[in-house]
């Protein structure tokens, strides 16, 4: 694209960021008949949520390790934490990347053990597809339903999350998810099964889930399910921390939980014995590109690796924006709140871990969601294998 090539250029809408929501509005605005002008600073799709073969992985990583913006890094290989950038991955048309396609920039600090499992690893480089921000999506949700109603699945493809897990007080234990699988289960006692069946069985009910709300909805939840359906230990946990998603040390009133869990019971059984799905091939970085689409094809324009300079009023009903090819007018601007500020607020801060495992230790062909509870919160871990199509077999 030649220096200035943007100059002039008038659009209803720019839009800079690719991740969900950007890309959500910038084809609802391209449906509408507006002109779209959709950017993105980085070489990729998908900001927060792009999706990377192993190789572009580390090389992400290594690129915001240690830095003052968002996100900042490490790097474990072997349970080694790297000590500095070390390389930067070359662009290759093979199929096959190991250690000779890495350009070095520094000693690459690890034991020859875990130089050789990365090396390993990297010969599978694209049958990784790593998501930077790992999702679910109930079967029967908002989400779930705006997709459907998009025609996105021409695009996307899912698969149930099969299992789920409550991990608590050095033990693990599986949580089944629908009637069926309660009364199957060896983990819990009968007197368990009873109480499990009878919130599920009221807050599925419609008649009996709005007089639950009526009757309890300003109490505490977790009251609610101590004196109202006597779960504790590990039932009381897995309601809390598995199914209704609440962290742990917070107070949700009764009402939003049973919302929580009306909204899990109700998904299960749309598309099979789960009330999750989880996309394949990187479905989390596939959705945001398939909006991208939706926009391209109603005539939407796509600039990657392209910087705002600055963006100032040119006059009471427009924007005038400054981009590395030109300067474009614009009536309306949306942004990701990685242009609005360079750091984060504290409170909005969210750690994540993505492990490579070296054994299937939940299952080779299966999909499964678990939390982990101990006194300082809880974590929410996402087990995928080959059966999604976004690590090697085996």
């Amino acid at each position: 694209m030649a220096p200035n090539e943007l100059d002039g250029m008038q659009f209803d809408v720019v839009v800079f960021g690719t991740g969900l929501e950007e890309s959500i509005i910038a084809s609802k605005a391209a449906a509408g008949k507006k002109s779209v002008l959709h950017v993105d600073r980085n070489p990729y799709y998908g900001g927060s949520n792009a999706c990377f073969s192993l190789s572009k992985m580390l090389e992400w990583a290594f690129c915001h390790r240690n830095c003052s913006q968002t996100p900042s890094v490490e790097v474990l290989v072997g349970g080694q934490l790297t000590d500095a950038p070390t390389f930067v991955i070359s662009d290759v048309a093979s199929d096959q990347c190991d250690m000779d396609t890495l350009q070095r920039l520094a000693p690459f600090e690890l034991s020859p053990e875990c130089t050789k499992k990365l090396q390993e690893m990297l010969k599978n480089d694209r049958d990784y597809m790593i998501e930077l921000v790992p999702k679910v999506v109930f079967c029967r949700g908002e989400v779930t339903e705006m997709l459907i109603s998009c025609e996105i699945g021409e695009y996307v493809q899912f698969k149930g999350v099969a299992h789920s897990y409550l991990a608590r007080n050095g033990t693990i234990e599986r949580i089944p998810e629908s009637k069926e699988d309660i009364f199957a289960s060896n983990s819990l006692s009968l007197i368990e099964k009873r109480k499990l069946m009878r919130l599920m069985t009221m807050v599925s009910d419609n008649t009996l889930y709005a007089h639950l709300l009526d009757k309890y909805g300003d109490s505490q939840f977790t009251q609610l399910l101590q004196d109202k359906f006597k779960l504790s230990g590990m039932l009381l946990d897995a309601v809390l921390y598995l199914i209704a998603r609440v962290n742990r040390g917070d107070t949700i009133s009764a009402r939003e939980g049973c919302e929580r869990v009306h909204k899990y019971v109700k998904s299960i059984g749309r598309y099979g014995r789960m009330a999750y799905l989880c996309g394949m091939y990187g479905g989390g970085s596939e959705i945001s590109q398939s909006f991208c689409r939706l926009c391209a094809v109603s005539g939407g324009t796509y600039i990657l690796n392209e910087t705002v300079a600055a963006i100032e009023p040119a006059s009471e009903n427009e924007f005038s924006v400054v981009l590395d090819h030109g300067t474009v007018r614009a009536k309306q601007i949306v942004m990701s709140p990685d242009y609005a500020s360079t750091a984060a607020p504290k409170d909005q801060i969210v750690s994540r871990a993505i492990c490579i495992l070296d054994n299937t230790c939940l299952g080779a062909d299966t999909t499964a969601l678990a939390s982990y509870v101990d006194d300082s919160g809880v974590v929410s871990l996402l087990y995928v294998t080959h059966s999604t199509m976004t690590v090697p077999s085996g």
